[in-house]
């Protein structure tokens, strides 16, 4: 009887171990720590932190070609940022017109769920809000 729980207890640990070692090089994309700036003609800026932190998942802003939502794990193994981008998608050959250009797919997305709220939070609307000028460190500060 102890034989065999020694034995169940040494796959069981083989199993997590293995289990962890997948999972940690799984991919090596993350959200961004930092505030990225998505250029333009008027650059928008734009924080994951604060969106997570809301309780936001991945899927909910980033999806794949058949728009289901991609969660974290397939954002990680995906081979590069470029495949979040949804101007590869989003492009003059995309079905809908009206989403063939980066800005509209974000006015419509980020629009909709700032007007809406999540958890009862609601985010800015106004342009200035996501177009406002990036403060500028002075010099000698």
């Amino acid at each position: 009887m102890l034989i065999k729980k020694i034995f169940a207890t040494t796959i069981a640990l083989a199993a997590g171990i293995t289990w962890n070692i997948a999972i940690a090089g799984a991919g090596s994309l993350t959200a961004p720590q930092e505030t990225i700036t998505i250029e333009g003609k008027k650059p928008v800026h734009f924080n994951h932190k604060t969106h997570l932190d809301l309780g936001l998942t991945c899927g909910q802003c980033h999806h794949d070609a058949d728009h289901q939502p991609r969660t974290a794990e397939d954002i990680a193994g995906l081979a590069g940022p470029e495949e979040l981008s949804c101007a590869s998608c989003h492009n003059d050959a995309f079905a809908n017109p009206e989403l063939q250009k980066r800005k509209d797919v974000f006015h419509a997305r980020c629009r909709e769920c700032h007007k809406a709220g999540f958890n009862g939070k609601k985010g800015p609307t106004s342009c200035t809000a996501c177009h406002g000028k990036q403060k500028k460190a002075v010099e000698g500060c």
